[in-house]
């Protein structure tokens, strides 16, 4: 699992990949959601959870509704799914959504959090979809859903989950020796303070948001087939990183406040669950499914190609996976 990394970690971690209610934003001109970009989805909003400002599109048959989560890290935003949402559409209702500080969605200057992200699903679920959903997450996204369906089983029915980060590997052979290493521990506030107020956070971020970094950190660490890093989806990259305050999130992320260890949780869980795997994942090897089959032998486990998203790289194959499971 991913906690204080040494710098040059950090830098090639970040490109692996219960309070208000939802407030519709009161659309002004400049406050119009853009058109969506996920196929399948025809619809685009903008709404208010936790105070924070949500992008999101929506779309498909009005069938069970399906909640695509994406993962964290500079760049990531809902449009990591573009492979895979029209496949659901056409038997679910299917929503995507942009985190606080990512792509799409509002970005404050603020230090973001895990409980921060894990209330705003929680109020995505009940506030904009207003039933039990299907979730499909990815990397740290599956590690939100995984806890708000400990705490709040109610709001959700089954989960596909593809390389969660999140489970300990402290003695995974002695479930009673495993640590519970928890977000508090994980958690930098020097760290984060360097970033956010020193030249460290520039200077970091200068190298994150260019065309030869992001190209560096997509080609060797997120995809395995290095033909679909294309200069189209570099500037998709860059556009996501585009805006004032886009820097604070994964800064956040850089000082482990968006970790979200989940080994209390996951034992916790009984809905029907799917784990898919990347064969090649650099930073979540398959070793880490192996606590995680054991503490719930009733999940099964698939290998696919590819390594930081492989629902992506082996979109076939995730979205037959996907339609069989949540049919």
């Amino acid at each position: 699992m991913i906690y204080r990394l040494s710098f040059l970690i950090l830098i090639a971690v970040l490109f692996s990949a219960c309070a208000p209610a939802a407030i519709p934003v009161n659309f002004e001109a400049a406050d119009i959601a853009p058109a969506p970009r996920l196929p399948g989805l025809k619809h685009s909003a903008y709404v208010t959870l936790e105070g924070e400002r949500v992008y999101y599109e929506w779309g498909g048959l009005q069938g069970s509704p399906v909640v695509f989560v994406h993962g964290i890290g500079a760049g990531n935003s809902s449009h990591l799914w573009r492979e895979n949402t029209e496949a659901l559409a056409k038997s679910h209702r299917v929503y995507a959504f942009d985190w606080p500080g990512f792509a799409r969605s509002g970005a404050r200057a603020r230090q973001y959090s895990n409980d921060l992200y894990v209330a705003v699903l929680k109020d995505f679920i009940r506030d904009v979809v207003g039933e039990p959903v299907k979730i499909v997450a990815g990397s740290l996204g599956s590690d939100y859903a995984i806890r708000v369906a400990a705490e709040n089983p109610e709001l959700i029915s089954q989960m596909l989950l593809a390389n969660p980060t999140g489970y300990d590997l402290v003695n995974p052979e002695n479930k009673e020796g495993r640590a519970f290493i928890t977000t508090t521990s994980a958690r930098n506030e020097d760290f984060y303070e360097r970033l956010s107020t020193s030249f460290l956070g520039p200077f970091l971020w200068s190298l994150i948001n260019s065309d030869s970094g992001l190209d560096f950190f997509l080609l060797n660490f997120v995809y395995l087939d290095r033909s679909r890093v294309t200069s189209e989806l570099t500037q998709i990259y860059l556009d996501n990183l585009t805006g004032p305050n886009k820097e604070y999130a994964p800064f956040s992320f850089f000082a482990g406040f968006l970790e979200q260890p989940v080994l209390e949780f996951w034992p916790k869980t009984t809905q029907p669950t799917l784990l898919v795997w990347a064969k090649d994942d650099v930073f979540t090897p398959i070793r880490y499914a192996d606590p995680m089959l054991e503490d719930r032998p009733d999940v099964r486990l698939e290998l696919l190609t590819g390594r930081a998203i492989p629902y992506d790289e082996d979109a076939e194959r995730f979205n037959a996976l996907a339609k069989d499971f949540l049919k």
